[in-house]
């Protein structure tokens, strides 16, 4: 369905990318108030990456919506954006964590794989460190939206419980699975706990390879996608392959990157084998420790 911008007006002309997020961003501040909610700049906000506060201190981040109406046609931004608060507010409307009982909870909770969150919007104290710096926090999948679990939302629960159960409900995400390179194969879909599915490369392995005797290549560009790779005569092919495509990968996608890298797993390890240069895009592999022993075994 196509919004008209005003009845009777034109639509405003949209020379650069800047005059397109000031529109999106008055489009979000005007939904925003016909639900009955004031908003005002966060300290974070910037253009782009918007950050509003409502009076009752919640924070309504555009990014992710900033960057889907920079990939549809100006017709369809209000629609859009209507469409994304109307999923937003029906999220925050859904029973708290203490209203629930523990089979609805356990049903909802998932593992997620993330940068470590440095904003301080939210106090997330119990998350479990991962690997290379990232993060599993706890996440409710709602119908409409997805909510991250805070310290208060766990206090005096059973983490390690709500971790395995979580882990199991990730695992468990429907995915569509190609083989998109030498050897490598992608994993995506609509949820946005794909990526986390390496967090249990053991059942992960298992699952689409049988085994893997000696590791896989792995990367984790985005929520929505997972690319892996068995250790064998074609590894180095398939690193060659995949490092740029990682990189490529985590261009402004939805939700933000997960990680620029490509990782080496085996026996539950994971080591870095990318290294980027930030001023000239170069990417160095880096055949050592781990990586170059699987890769001598061949």
């Amino acid at each position: 369905m196509r919004i008209p911008w005003r009845k009777g007006r034109a639509a405003p002309v949209i020379r650069d990318d800047q005059d397109r997020q000031r529109l999106v961003r008055q489009l979000a501040v005007e939904a925003l108030r016909r639900r009955g909610v004031q908003v005002r700049p966060a300290p974070e906000d910037v253009l782009g990456d918007d950050w509003l506060v409502g009076q009752d201190g919640y924070q309504y981040r555009l990014y992710n919506l900033q960057l889907v109406c920079s990939q549809l046609p100006q017709a369809d931004w209000a629609a859009r954006v209507e469409f994304h608060f109307d999923q937003m507010l029906a999220g925050r409307s859904a029973p708290d964590i203490g209203e629930l009982s523990e089979p609805e909870l356990l049903a909802q909770i998932r593992t997620r794989l993330q940068p470590k969150d440095g904003s301080g919007l939210q106090s997330l104290g119990y998350v479990r460190p991962a690997f290379d710096g990232l993060v599993v926090e706890l996440n409710r999948d709602l119908p409409t939206t997805v909510v991250t679990l805070g310290d208060s939302s766990v206090d005096g629960r059973d983490l390690d419980f709500l971790y395995q159960v979580g882990q199991r409900n990730t695992n468990a995400e429907p995915t569509t699975s190609e083989t998109v390179g030498p050897g490598v194969l992608a994993l995506t879909g609509d949820s946005f706990f794909i990526a986390s599915k390496a967090l249990d490369m053991p059942h992960l392995v298992a699952s689409l390879f049988g085994a893997a005797p000696l590791g896989v290549v792995f990367s984790v560009p985005h929520r929505s996608l997972l690319f892996l790779h068995p250790v064998g005569p074609h590894t180095l092919e398939a690193v060659q392959w995949l490092a740029p495509v990682t990189l490529g990968q985590t261009q402004e996608p939805p939700g933000g990157a997960v990680s620029r890298d490509t990782y080496y797993w085996h026996g539950g390890v994971v080591q870095p084998i990318t290294r980027l240069d930030n001023e000239s895009a170069a990417i160095e592999i880096r055949v050592e420790g781990m990586f170059g022993e699987a890769l001598s075994q061949l």
